[in-house]
């Protein structure tokens, strides 16, 4: 059972990212315009600040209770075969684009469940049906986004990682990335806090 002290320090970074939000796109839109970086790393770098300060909640969750959430964005569309639900694309794990990979990574390092939607108000709906401890999200910027949006409030930990690219068709993933993500914390193991 984690200390008060820990609960603290998670609660410190939900109501940092839900006061700040605002304040993080300009200061990053500022550093943009300072250094010439392009929209593609403005977004990632907002993106990576609300990360970071989601992580620590993020962290304490085992992996086999965490949710994977891919966009269906990511199929190969000329060649998928894949059926929809009520809970998403259904993959047929034919390995003709990234979804078949990245299932079989959540699978390896043990997430409970992943899921393959079409936009956030899927997500949304699924996440209230099954009350997941902690999400990791690939998506474009602005699904990203409102996905941290949505979490706020809740005693879900949430991480994304951007697409390579966006478009809403054939898009690609950074594998590597999203398998940082999907570890970290592996250990579970929150540390024992020293006395004195």
């Amino acid at each position: 059972m984690p200390s008060i002290t820990y609960k603290i320090k998670e609660q410190i970074g939900k109501l940092v990212d839900k006061t700040t939000h605002l304040n993080v796109a300009e200061t990053t839109e500022a550093i943009a315009k300072k250094f010439g970086l392009s929209e593609r790393l403005v977004n990632y770098t907002h993106i990576e600040l609300r990360n970071k300060l989601n992580e620590y909640g993020y962290r304490r969750v085992p992996l086999s209770e965490r949710f994977l959430f891919l966009p269906h964005c990511l199929r190969n569309s000329k060649e998928c075969k894949a059926s929809y639900t009520d809970e998403g694309l259904q993959c047929k794990r034919c390995g003709k684009c990234q979804i078949n990979e990245l299932i079989a990574l959540a699978e390896e390092v043990g997430f409970q469940k992943v899921f393959i939607c079409p936009g956030g108000s899927m997500v949304k709906k699924i996440v209230m049906k099954y009350k997941p401890k902690a999400v990791l999200g690939i998506s474009c910027f602005d699904e990203a986004n409102l996905a941290f949006d949505s979490m706020q409030g809740t005693s879900i930990a949430p991480q994304a990682t951007l697409l390579l690219y966006d478009g809403c068709k054939d898009t690609k993933a950074n594998i590597t990335e999203v398998k940082e993500k999907m570890l970290l914390g592996n250990s579970n193991l929150i540390p024992k806090e020293t006395k004195g």
